[in-house]
C-alpha cells in the first residue's frame, strides 16, 4: 500500500463554494488515492466515483463547523467511505485507543505493517487495528492489489537483473535478440504499472 502523509494548509482554504466544489483540489492533495486503503482513483473509474471524506464526521453536531474546512476534507474510495460512514469512537489524541488518526498528522505507512506472505495489513496500534477491522482493509480486492504490487516489484527487479547480465555477455545475433526481447518485457511491465495511475479524466471535463 502506498500511503503518504497528506499535506494540509489552512491558507489554501477556498474562498468560495462548499466542499463539493473543491473535489479536484482535495483529490490532488491526497495524491488521487483513497486515504485509507490507498487505491488510486483510476481503479474505480476516476474522480466522479470517489467521495469527499469528512474525517471528523459532519453529522456529529460538534463537528458541524468543520463541514467546509479544507483541513477536515480528504479523498476516499466509496467502499472505505461507506464502511467508515459517521463512525467516530474517540478523538484521535492517542494511537492506543479506537480512533481514526488524522492522515495529515500521521503517515499511515508508519502505522501499519503489510505481510509479504499473505498480503494482509496489520495495525501496529489499537487505532489502526480498529481501522483495519472497521474499514475491512483486508477485503479481497485489496489483497489482490497488494499481491500484484509485490509481484510486479519482484518481476521488475528480476528483469533488470537479466538485462544487466545480458549486457555482460558477448554480442552475437542470438544475444542481441534475447536482449531486445528482455527489454520489450521490461518496457511492457513499466507501462502496465503506470496504467493504474493514469487519471481517466478531470472533474471539470464531465461538468461542462
Amino acid at each position: 500500500m502506498n500511503w503518504r502523509l497528506i499535506v494540509k494548509d489552512k491558507t489554501k482554504q477556498p474562498k468560495e463554494g462548499s466542499y463539493s466544489d473543491w473535489k479536484e483540489q482535495i483529490a490532488k492533495e491526497c495524491n488521487y488515492q483513497c486515504i485509507y486503503c490507498s487505491i488510486n482513483e483510476a481503479q474505480f473509474g476516476g474522480i466522479d466515483h470517489y467521495h469527499i471524506e469528512h474525517h471528523k464526521p459532519k453529522s456529529i453536531s460538534r463537528f458541524k463547523s468543520l463541514e467546509d474546512d479544507i483541513c477536515n476534507l480528504f479523498y476516499c474510495c466509496p467502499i472505505c467511505n461507506r464502511f467508515k460512514s459517521n463512525d467516530w469512537p474517540n478523538d484521535a489524541d492517542d494511537l492506543n485507543i479506537a480512533c481514526y488518526p488524522d492522515p495529515s498528522e500521521y503517515d499511515y505507512s508508519e502505522l501499519f505493517d503489510i505481510s509479504s506472505d499473505n498480503y494482509k495489513v496489520y495495525g501496529i496500534y489499537v487505532s489502526t487495528k480498529y481501522m483495519t477491522e472497521r474499514l475491512y482493509l483486508n477485503r479481497p480486492q485489496l489483497l489482490y492489489e497488494r499481491r500484484e504490487s509485490f509481484l510486479r516489484d519482484r518481476e521488475q527487479k528480476a528483469l533488470e537483473a537479466i538485462d544487466e547480465l545480458l549486457e555482460k555477455l558477448n554480442n552475437n545475433e542470438d544475444f542481441d535478440m534475447l536482449k531486445e526481447s528482455s527489454r520489450a518485457v521490461i518496457d511492457l511491465n513499466k507501462t502496465i504499472q503506470k496504467r493504474s495511475k493514469i487519471r481517466p479524466y478531470k472533474l471539470a471535463e464531465i461538468r461542462k
